[in-house]
């Protein structure tokens, strides 16, 4: 691992409750803000929209279908490229969708598939992370 940010956050209100548009607003607006900040740090803006966009998605699957009362955000940076991960309590794994519907809402997937290099979902402890990869370009001695 070359670098690494992980941050969770309280789901609010509890999961029994209905979330609000404010409550499912804020946590992607802060965590694409700070996904901008490292990808620029690792000189990564090349993949900003691409990022920004997937963990948008991820960020609202956890909160909307994950359950639980946090949501975890980590993003690694590696010899293998870019790592985004997104945990929620919800113990099923998600595999990729085929929409035979037109549908207005439903098709965050559809987008973290075409955006993301790879994706899928692992078990932790209670729940799941669902993780999206990205290519790094090749860098040249003295980046950071």
């Amino acid at each position: 691992m070359k670098a690494a940010h992980e941050e969770w956050f309280a789901r609010t209100p509890p999961p029994a409750q209905h979330l609000g548009s404010g409550d499912r607003k804020w946590p992607p607006e802060r965590l694409r803000y700070q996904s901008r900040v490292l990808l620029k740090h690792w000189q990564l803006e090349g993949l900003v929209d691409r990022v920004d966009t997937v963990l948008t998605e991820l960020v609202n699957n956890a909160l909307v279908h994950g359950g639980g009362a946090s949501v975890g955000f980590r993003m690694t940076l590696t010899e293998a490229g870019l790592l985004v991960e997104v945990a929620d309590s919800a113990p099923d794994l998600v595999s990729h969708v085929v929409y035979d519907e037109p549908e207005e809402h439903g098709r965050g997937l559809l987008l973290v598939d075409a955006f993301a290099d790879d994706w899928g979902t692992r078990p932790r402890d209670v729940g799941k992370w669902t993780w999206a990869a990205f290519a790094v370009p090749a860098r040249t001695e003295g980046a950071r």
